[in-house]
């Protein structure tokens, strides 16, 4: 199954993680009070931040072109995708009428609205939204179902929190505008793993959600779905 090659891959990047907070925890474990931290203590831990976002981005971006995949595969004639669908599924036609003229303007806009109705099979690119998952935010999940025509995927508050902690602490270290230390000079082993429990808990709901999206077909129109 699909979804379960993803689970796979999303937790061979996870287990990296984890890694990397077993050595955490060695090095808290060895530490005797009242002993200065190492600092290579403080940047393992900054650099947890920096570990996780890549699996985060990672999963949303493997779990989206996989299931854009999936629905492509399906030769979706225009005229049967659901409405909400369309955002992906004529999303060529709305770039060039992003990029119309005044002359083409009208012209683009009638290729959009015939292609809307045609018989023809529809053709998207399935990696069209990885320009846009370059920052996965709490807010992020669902601008993504939006984006498909999904219901809305259930995130708590404190989880929207957690991953714009997560990535606003990446940015800081990749774009060096802080230091790993400085970063990593708070949080202890435990303070990290609930994080990094709670954002696998999270990433394994949306892929359950999207899975369940892609084997209802909710991007065909309901009274077409049985040809499909």
């Amino acid at each position: 199954m699909p979804y379960n090659v993803v689970r796979s891959e999303v937790l061979s990047r996870f287990l990296e993680v984890n890694h990397l907070l077993n050595s955490i925890k060695s090095v808290e474990d060895s530490i005797i009070a009242p002993a200065v931290l190492p600092l290579e203590y403080k940047i393992y831990k900054g650099f947890f931040y920096v570990h996780i976002y890549a699996c985060i981005e990672f999963s949303i971006n493997k779990l989206v072109v996989t299931t854009l995949t999936l629905a492509k595969s399906k030769n979706i004639l225009y005229q049967h995708i659901e409405n909400k669908f369309y955002t992906i599924a004529v999303s060529s036609n709305l770039q060039s009428i992003r990029d119309f003229n005044s002359k083409t303007f009208l012209d683009k806009s009638a290729d959009l609205f015939l292609a809307i109705e045609s018989g023809d099979i529809s053709n998207f690119d399935e990696t069209l939204m990885s320009k846009y998952l370059q920052n996965v935010w709490g807010k992020t999940f669902n601008q993504i179902t939006k984006t498909l025509g999904m219901n809305n995927f259930v995130i708590s508050g404190r989880e929207m929190y957690l991953f714009d902690e997560i990535v606003d602490n990446r940015n800081k270290l990749a774009h060096g505008r802080d230091k790993a230390e400085d970063i990593g000079s708070s949080p202890n082993y435990q303070d990290l793993k609930d994080k990094y429990d709670l954002i696998f808990d999270t990433i394994n709901r949306y892929i359950n959600h999207f899975e369940a999206y892609n084997l209802n077909k909710e991007y065909i129109k309901n009274s077409e779905r049985i040809n499909y």
